[in-house]
C-alpha cells in the first residue's frame, strides 16, 4: 500500500504553502505598513480603490501573486472530512479524522492474525517467517496478518514399535518366553486448516503386530509344568502338562486405533487438539502340551479390549535453524474399555475349564514423543523421532490365568493391567 507515501508528500506540500504563507504576511505586512497607513492587513477585505489603482500583488520567483481576501472563498460543506484507513462510520461526526483497525483477530480478520510459520502446522519452510502482519501507516507492522489461504496436508509415518513384556510370565518350569521385538506399522494422518487456525485432522495407526513363540522337545519326557490344581480339579485333569516329550508357548498382541481431532493453530508453531479416539488390543496366549502317550493338553486365554474414550493434544514447534525444528507431542484421554476374555483348559480331549466373561472399565492413554524435523520446500517436510505409550486399565491374556487351576479359572475378567510402547518414528508430510 502506497497511503504512507501519500501523506508524507501530502504533509511536505503543506510545510512548502505554509512557508510560502508566512512569507507572504511578513512581506505584505512590512510594506503596507509603510506605503499604505490606512491598511490593516493583507487579509481585510480591501477598500474599493478609488484612484482606479490595480490590486496589491507580490513577486515570487518569475511570477506575480494577487492578493485576495482568503474570506471570500468558503470550502464545500463536509468536505474536510479525512479517513486515513478503512470505512466512515456512520456515526463519525463531520470534519473528524476517522482511523480504523482490525481492532480482533478472531472477528475482523478472520482468525488470519499473525505469521505463516514454516515447517510445523501448514506454513512455509521450517524455521522462515512468512507475512506477520499488514503494515499500518507508520511503516510498522499491525496486529492483524495478512489472509492466509486453506490449505490441506497430509502426512504418512512409519511407527516402529516395541511392546513391554517385562511382565509376562511362563507357565512352563522348563523354559520361558523372550520379548517382544520391534514391528513396523503405518500411521496415516489427513488434515484441513481453512483459515490458519481453526481445523480437523484425522489419523490411523496400525495395525501392529507383536508376536514370541518358544517351545521345547525332550523324548526322553521329564517337561513339567507350573500349573497345580485346585479343588475340585485333580491331577489327572493337567496329566498331559506333567513329564511331557514336548512343550510350546507363544504369545500374540495387537494394536490400532482411529482418531478425529478439531485443531487449533497457532502462529505455525502450536496446535492444540481435542476429539474422540478408538483403540483395539488383543492379547492371545497359548500353551501347548503333549505325553509320551501322544496325548495333548491346551490352556488358552484369549482377551479383546475396546476402547472409546476423548483425548486432548498439542504439538509444539521450536525453530532451531532456518528450516529445521525440534517438535514436542502429546495426548491425553479417559476412555471406556469394554473388553471380553475367554479362557479355555483341555486335557486329553477333555475340557477341565471353559470360561468367558466381559465387563467395562475406566482406562487412560498417555502419549509423549519429540523429535527432529525439516522442510525440503513449501509443500514437503521431513521428521524422525521416538515416542512412548502408555495405556492402564486393561485385560490382558496371562493376567486371567493364575498357576492354581480351579473351577473359577477365567470366570472374573481381570482388567487392571497395563502396557508400555516405545519406539522410533519417521514421517513426511505434504501441504497444498
Amino acid at each position: 500500500m502506497k497511503i504512507h507515501s501519500i501523506l508524507k508528500h501530502f504533509s511536505s506540500t503543506a510545510v512548502r504553502n505554509l512557508a510560502v504563507c508566512g512569507l507572504l504576511a511578513g512581506t505584505l505586512t512590512a510594506s503596507d505598513v509603510y506605503a499604505d497607513p490606512g491598511l490593516r492587513s493583507v487579509f481585510d477585505r480591501p477598500a474599493a480603490s478609488t484612484s482606479g489603482a490595480a490590486p496589491k500583488s507580490f513577486i515570487h520567483g518569475d511570477q506575480a501573486f494577487r492578493v485576495v481576501n482568503a474570506s471570500g472563498y468558503q470550502s464545500g460543506a463536509g468536505s474536510n472530512q479525512v479517513a486515513t484507513v478503512g470505512h466512515l462510520p456512520e456515526s463519525a461526526a463531520e470534519g473528524s479524522v476517522i482511523q480504523t483497525s482490525c481492532h480482533s483477530c478472531g472477528t475482523s480478520c478472520g482468525g488470519a492474525c499473525g505469521s505463516s510459520y514454516g515447517g510445523g502446522y501448514g506454513g512455509g519452510f521450517a524455521g522462515g517467517y512468512g507475512d506477520y502482519s499488514a503494515m499500518n501507516l507508520n511503516g510498522e507492522y499491525g496486529s492483524c496478518g495478512v489472509a492466509c489461504k486453506p490449505y490441506w496436508y497430509i502426512r504418512g509415518e512409519a511407527v516402529y514399535m516395541e511392546l513391554n513384556s517385562s511382565d509376562r510370565s511362563t507357565f512352563s518350569r522348563n523354559f520361558a518366553l523372550d520379548e517382544f521385538d520391534f514391528e513396523f506399522a503405518p500411521r496415516i494422518t489427513v488434515g484441513s486448516v481453512p483459515d490458519c487456525v481453526h481445523g480437523w485432522e484425522a489419523s490411523f495407526v496400525g495395525p501392529l503386530e507383536w508376536d514370541m513363540a518358544a517351545s521345547l522337545a525332550n523324548p526322553a519326557g521329564g517337561i513339567n509344568t507350573l500349573l497345580a490344581p485346585g479343588a475340585p480339579i485333580v491331577a489327572a485333569d493337567l496329566s498331559t502338562f506333567n513329564d511331557s516329550v514336548f512343550q510350546s508357548q507363544d504369545y500374540h498382541a495387537e494394536y490400532w486405533s482411529f482418531e478425529a481431532n478439531k485443531t487449533l493453530v497457532g502462529w505455525e508453531v502450536a496446535k492444540i487438539l481435542f476429539g474422540a479416539r478408538y483403540i483395539d488390543y488383543d492379547e492371545l496366549y497359548n500353551y501347548n502340551s503333549q505325553d509320551a502317550g501322544g496325548n495333548r493338553g491346551l490352556l488358552r486365554s484369549d482377551v479383546e479390549n475396546s476402547l472409546f474414550g476423548l483425548q486432548v493434544g498439542m504439538d509444539l514447534l521450536y525453530p532451531v535453524s532456518c528450516h529445521g525444528s525440534i517438535d514436542f507431542r502429546g495426548r491425553a484421554g479417559g476412555y471406556l474399555n469394554f473388553a471380553e476374555s475367554d479362557t479355555r483348559l483341555f486335557n486329553a480331549g477333555s475340557t477341565v475349564v471353559a470360561a468367558i466373561d466381559e465387563d467395562t472399565e475406566l482406562a487412560g492413554v498417555f502419549e509423549v514423543g519429540a523429535g527432529y524435523s525439516y522442510a525440503l520446500g513449501e509443500m514437503l517436510t521431513l521428521r524422525a523421532g521416538f515416542e512412548v505409550w502408555y495405556i492402564a486399565g486393561l485385560a490382558t491374556a496371562t493376567d486371567q490365568i493364575s498357576p492354581v487351576v480351579t473351577t473359577n479359572f477365567g470366570r472374573s475378567i481381570q482388567m487392571d493391567d497395563d502396557i508400555f510402547v516405545t519406539g522410533l518414528t519417521g514421517s513426511a508430510q505434504f501441504k497444498f
